[in-house]
């Protein structure tokens, strides 16, 4: 583990430093034992756990019975896998006694992985078990650092304090590729005991702190960060507490972002164990702040080995919920309906976590609204108090809103009831308003929770949906009747919307019955519809009316079969329209029906009003008959069978007789919609 790696380089570090030190001034020592006025002494290497070091080289000269003056050098220096180069070390007055001290030492590196280092330095040295060593202002870069070690016994206390440390110089250690900018100043203490860290105090700030990865995929931008931890070692395990409070900057971590205010920064607290190994984490207290947006309290045990969670109990508190939208789920739903939302309220709960899975979520909303800014649509007005379990009896949760839309249809409040347990949310039967009419559902039951695969079903009921209000929300002219359908069975699975059963539209007189219905990612950014259509004596009178295309009488049968609308435009269908074998009603066209048939058919219009039958307000008509089957670019046009070529989208009768007859059996479905926008509808523009 990184851990483990980290504590036990500083130990190699710690074992080494003691060595070299004890022996140099044990060297010191000699003189004044063995009455010698100088001493030279060399060593072409030395190694330990961890380290080594060639060429040592000490020199020692008497002063006086009171002091002396020494010198070391290093030819190298290996550690923690980095090499050292040119180690010079001097004391020009060393006080000589019980105690070897020195007060004006001076240490100089001429290598190192952040270039030469330079500064000054002291020591006492009472015996092997007991010195103290301080290193003054030693320079390196830009930057200084102070480190104080006092040996007692067995521990070793080390105080430290590095002062504008220039991040590229870590460069190295990062992936390749990485680019760093910023200073980091850091001061605390170590404590060891027998080479062994047992207790670290730090105080870390970093500032204009900035990072990218080589893919661009992580990035920090001008970061203020302040990094306070305190631990200790007891038989083998760490306690402690870490603070960390990101100030100001932005962070990019993909494919979230993040910009933090300096009067709402981010913080971090935990406090709790963990194992000498690096691998369990004990946290007794968690929590983070992310702004004022979202607010996390907690504990957790964290299997760092296997990256497991084994325990998990965290409450959360937002209040924005506009915020946490948009950090944390918009950038996992870009390109989708979820992607464009206009969201606010309130939001607080509980996760419960054991053995890596979910057990327990509570979920408060309040005030909260949702708006699809494309129109697709929107809530407001919604609370909800969610309770679900992994397992054990399921509790009730709610969910009410006040009004809501889906595209441009309306819909009223709704108090919904129901119980989530595992994967399965279980609704009791519902009713909302609609079209001044009413959807109800029953047996609604949704599952696929826990394994991803999300599926519905449900028995579903439309009462009285006024086409009226239909029309007028679709910016239709206006239609009369109603809309009645029992659907068996509503599904919902792979986003796919699926309708068992027929959908009844009492309208223009007569009846449509839409069947086979079917939506493909209804809320995506290209839904496909496919359904296909039965007319049931319908009254043309009541349609060219509504439409205001000219007055046509009689009734109308037929089917549209397989039609398909992919982003909710025509791509395919097979249409047949006709007049019934033995029609009740009279029939009778208008000049200006045949002139829009004529053009629909043609791409030309009759032009009645420029003949003598411009005298005649209307005419009769034995059959009406038009066949349209379109598949990718090209429509296939067909109508009532013509002997002299051909075919009939009015059959004519009695004196004058008119006759539509169209002569093109192939036109481009561009061309054909060309021609129905150049319809002529009164106070309406054909799209």
């Amino acid at each position: 583990m990184q851990i483990g790696s980290m504590v036990s380089d500083t130990g190699n570090i710690i074992t080494c430093l003691r060595g070299w030190l004890c022996a140099c001034l044990l060297l010191c020592w000699l003189p004044v034992t063995q009455a010698v006025d100088e001493l030279h002494f060399s060593m072409e290497s030395m190694a330990g756990e961890g380290w080594e070091l060639g060429g040592l080289e000490v020199d020692l000269t008497l002063v006086d019975d009171a002091f002396a003056s020494a010198a070391a050098t290093v030819g190298a220096l290996q550690i923690a896998g980095e090499t050292l180069e040119k180690l010079q070390l001097r004391c020009p007055t060393m006080e000589l006694g019980d105690v070897l001290s020195c007060a004006d030492g001076s240490l100089e590196i001429a290598g190192s992985p952040f270039g030469p280092v330079a500064g000054r330095l002291a020591w006492r040295y009472f015996d092997a078990g007991h010195w103290q060593l301080k290193l003054k202002a030693m320079r390196f870069s830009r930057a200084r650092l102070l480190l104080d070690l006092d040996l007692t016994g067995k521990r070793l206390q080390i105080g430290f304090n590095l002062q504008d440390f220039s991040l590229p110089l870590l460069a190295k250690y990062f992936p390749k590729g990485w680019a760093l900018a910023g200073n980091v100043n850091i001061q605390g203490g170590l404590t060891l005991e027998e080479a062994a860290v047992t207790s670290v105090q730090v105080e870390a700030s970093l500032n204009g702190f900035s990072y990218s990865s080589e893919d661009g995929l992580q990035v920090g931008e001008d970061l203020s960060l302040r990094l306070d931890v305190d631990a200790s070692k007891t038989k083998d395990v760490w306690q402690g507490r870490m603070a960390a409070r990101l100030l100001q900057g932005q962070l990019y971590a993909d494919p979230f972002f993040l910009e933090i205010d300096e009067e709402k920064p981010v913080k971090l607290h935990l406090q709790g164990k963990l194992s000498g190994d690096g691998e369990r984490l004990e946290l007794r207290r968690l929590s983070a702040d992310l702004g004022a947006a979202l607010s996390l309290q907690g504990e957790a045990d964290v299997d760092l080995a296997a990256g497991r969670l084994p325990k998990l109990n965290l409450h959360f508190r937002a209040a924005d919920l506009g915020q946490v939208y948009g950090m944390m789920l918009q950038p996992l739903v870009i390109g989708s309906a979820l992607d464009d939302l206009d969201v606010s309220g309130r939001m607080q709960g509980e996760l419960r976590i054991v053995a890596n899975e979910p057990q327990a979520l509570s979920l408060v909303l309040q005030q909260a609204h949702v708006e699809q800014k494309s129109g697709q649509f929107g809530l407001s007005g919604v609370e909800a108090d969610i309770q679900w379990r992994r397992s054990g009896a399921p509790q009730t949760s709610r969910l009410r809103w006040n009004k809501g839309h889906l595209y441009k249809i309306a819909f009223g409040a709704l108090d919904a009831v129901f119980s989530a347990r595992a994967g399965e949310v279980i609704l009791q039967p519902l009713s909302l308003p609609v079209l001044d009419g009413r959807l109800q559902l029953e047996d609604f039951r949704l599952g696929g929770l826990l394994d991803g695969e999300l599926h519905w079903q449900a028995r579903a009921e439309l009462k009285d949906i006024r086409l009226g209000a239909l029309s007028q929300a679709l910016d239709w002219p206006r239609l009369d009747g109603s809309l009645q359908a029992s659907i068996p069975r509503l599904h919902y699975r792979d986003a796919m919307l699926g309708m068992d059963g027929e959908l009844l539209v009492d309208v223009f007189g007569g009846r449509l019955v839409v069947e086979g219905l079917k939506l493909e990612d209804p809320l995506g950014v290209a839904p496909v519809l496919e359904t296909s259509v039965r007319l049931h004596d319908l009254d043309l009178e009541q349609i060219t009316q509504a439409f205001d295309f000219g007055r046509i009488e009689g009734s109308l049968e037929g089917y549209i079969r397989n039609l398909q609308l992919v982003a909710w435009q025509v791509t395919g269908f097979d249409a047949s329209l006709r007049s019934p074998a033995r029609d009740r009603r009279r029939h009778r066209i208008s000049q200006r029906a045949i002139d829009n048939l004529t053009e629909l058919g043609n791409g030309a219009s009759a032009n009645l009003s420029a003949t003598m039958l411009r005298f005649f307000e209307d005419f009769a008509y034995e059959r009406l008959a038009l066949k349209v089957h379109l598949r990718g670019a090209m429509a296939e046009l067909d109508g009532v069978s013509n002997p002299a070529g051909g075919y009939y989208i009015v059959k004519g009768a009695g004196l004058p007789r008119i006759d539509v007859i169209g002569r093109n059996h192939k036109v481009a479905w561009k061309d054909l919609l060309s021609r129905i926008r150049d319809i002529r509808f009164d106070d309406m523009i054909v799209e």
